[in-house]
């Protein structure tokens, strides 16, 4: 990972595997004005972890050892992660429950729509809470933290645009997002495949 190329982006392995995602994150945050006083330790890590009920793909779980940027929109996860993440889901819930009420949001994977209002809700809410937890990084982007349909492993995940009921994937990885974001270059390895998450995959195909 020694060569250089002209526009200052380290030359990368052909993968984004563990050492390429450190060096192309290392190298992004450069031109990001990424601030290591709002990186998080390892034992935050895992306590985050353990708030999310789930795992952080290595890249994801980087950017934040390594420090996000200041400013208003990035997250900052050093401090009660548990109640972050709750401000975070009532927030996605409100808008969840928001469209099934005033919008006919209904998913087939649900089931038959019943006529009784609560009982919509109620069905709504369990989908939710049943979905893949999502970390938000940047205002209402965020990472899903889970294994997408037919793959191994969480690591590469999109990053999803979620306002109420409109996701949107912004990138189809972690770099893709940036590049699409902040315009950052992006590495040299290929594109990420699209990926598949229930609940949140279908939201985005009723667009």
């Amino acid at each position: 990972m020694t060569d250089i190329p002209i526009d200052g982006l380290p030359g990368l392995e052909p993968s984004p595997d563990e050492d390429a995602w450190d060096t192309y994150l290392t190298w992004a945050l450069e031109q990001l004005g990424g601030n290591p006083d709002n990186g998080i330790t390892n034992t935050q890590l895992a306590e985050l972890e353990a708030a999310a009920g789930a795992p952080m793909p290595f890249e994801i779980g980087l950017l934040l050892v390594h420090g996000v940027p200041d400013g208003e929109k990035w997250w900052q996860w050093n401090d009660d992660p548990t109640a972050t993440l709750a401000r975070w889901n009532a927030q996605l819930l409100d808008g969840v429950r928001f469209d099934v009420e005033h919008n006919n949001l209904w998913l087939d994977s649900w089931g038959a729509r019943a006529d009784d209002l609560g009982e919509r809700l109620l069905v709504a809410t369990d989908a939710f809470t049943a979905a893949p937890q999502l970390l938000p990084l940047w205002g209402h982007r965020a990472v899903p933290l889970a294994v997408a349909r037919d793959e191994e492993a969480a690591e590469a995940n999109p990053v999803l645009s979620v306002h109420q009921t409109d996701v949107i994937v912004y990138g189809t990885d972690l770099a893709a997002w940036l590049h699409r974001e902040f315009d950052v270059p992006l590495p040299t390895w290929p594109d990420t495949p699209s990926r598949w998450f229930p609940f949140w995959s279908e939201l985005g195909e009723q667009g």
